[in-house]
């Protein structure tokens, strides 16, 4: 079974349904735990495996044979359960169920370019970007910058597609996969830097615990799934200040914001917001605060929900990240 009911609601407790597969079990073994010890009961439900029953302008949900009725959903879909995950997640709202991370939220941080849109409108953004299939604007856009570029995917994530371009011809790996995928591209200057990044997670639009992640000897993507390094960061007020602007932009309730610290300028930037990132027990405790709360009253805990902790010092505490990831910390 895709779905997780490892212990059945209880009719006497809010309902959470997390709306999303197993990638994220390490997660959702700090996650349920903490959120039954709130006084609430969690299920995960596979969107593959839900059904949903419209009758006389009712809806009804149910999977593997188990009808609920959620207090509150979250969602947790993205790459190719994004879009129907979305469309059960309008379904939830159509019937009156609070969503916390909405279909149009997912689809705004899982798309680059909506992301750069909504970060831009909210000055949240501080460099050029280019998307689109036409390789004359993109040549252009690349001698105008007068400097290297990063090309993404638009859709995507842990690092992957992830290539820099020097020169103009370095860019026809990219717009040959264009011509053959139909997919447009997006495209970004390259960001002088440490060798790293921050990974800062949001709760409530409020920044909770941060990560630096270390690019590999040798590389630069920085990102856990392409091998590289982290270390806790302590979380200050420009960092905080930052991936708040960004989060409220995309509008992600629980996500990330991946930051990075331009040394050309000493100015930070926003790089990419995520909805659907993998968290850290800190951030899963923090978030199983919030999402208790919203089941009894979303408005209420949307209005007034602030962290307990913010990680705000150094800590070196290994229990501040997975056991999967203890062999990646970074030495002091």
């Amino acid at each position: 079974m895709l779905s997780r009911f490892n212990e059945p609601p209880r009719p006497d407790q809010p309902l959470i349904v997390i709306l999303s597969d197993d990638t994220d079990e390490e997660d959702h073994n700090v996650l349920f735990p903490a959120l039954r010890d709130r006084g609430t009961s969690v299920i995960r439900v596979h969107p593959h495996e839900l059904v949903v029953n419209i009758r006389d302008g009712v809806q009804s949900f149910s999977a593997a044979g188990l009808e609920f009725t959620p207090d509150l959903v979250v969602g947790w879909v993205l790459e190719d359960l994004l879009f129907p995950g979305m469309a059960h997640l309008e379904a939830f709202a159509a019937a009156g169920v609070p969503v916390i991370n909405s279909a149009l939220t997912l689809f705004r941080a899982q798309n680059k370019y909506v992301t750069s849109a909504h970060l831009a409108a909210e000055r949240a953004l501080g460099y050029p970007v280019i998307t689109g299939r036409d390789p004359v604007a993109l040549r252009s856009w690349m001698a105008e910058l007068g400097g290297p570029a990063v090309t993404k995917p638009v859709f995507g994530f842990g690092g992957r597609g992830l290539q820099r371009a020097d020169t103009a011809a370095d860019l026809q790996p990219v717009l040959a996969g264009v011509e053959q995928s139909g997919e447009n591209y997006y495209a970004m200057p390259w960001v002088q830097n440490p060798g790293r990044d921050i990974r800062v997670y949001t709760v409530n639009h409020h920044a909770v615990f941060a990560m630096y992640r270390y690019a590999p000897a040798g590389q630069w993507v920085t990102n856990v799934k392409a091998g590289g390094q982290i270390a806790m960061c302590p979380l200050t007020e420009d960092i905080s200040a930052l991936a708040s602007r960004a989060s409220r932009a995309v509008g992600t309730l629980i996500g990330g914001v991946d930051i990075g610290e331009d040394t050309a300028t000493g100015e930070l930037v926003v790089y990419e917001v995520n909805s659907c990132p993998t968290c850290e027990p800190p951030v899963l405790l923090a978030a199983a605060d919030f999402l208790a709360a919203a089941a009894r009253d979303v408005d209420a805990a949307v209005r007034t929900w602030r962290p307990a902790k913010v990680y705000d010092g150094v800590d070196d505490d290994p229990a501040l990240f997975h056991p999967s990831k203890h062999g990646l910390i970074r030495q002091r």
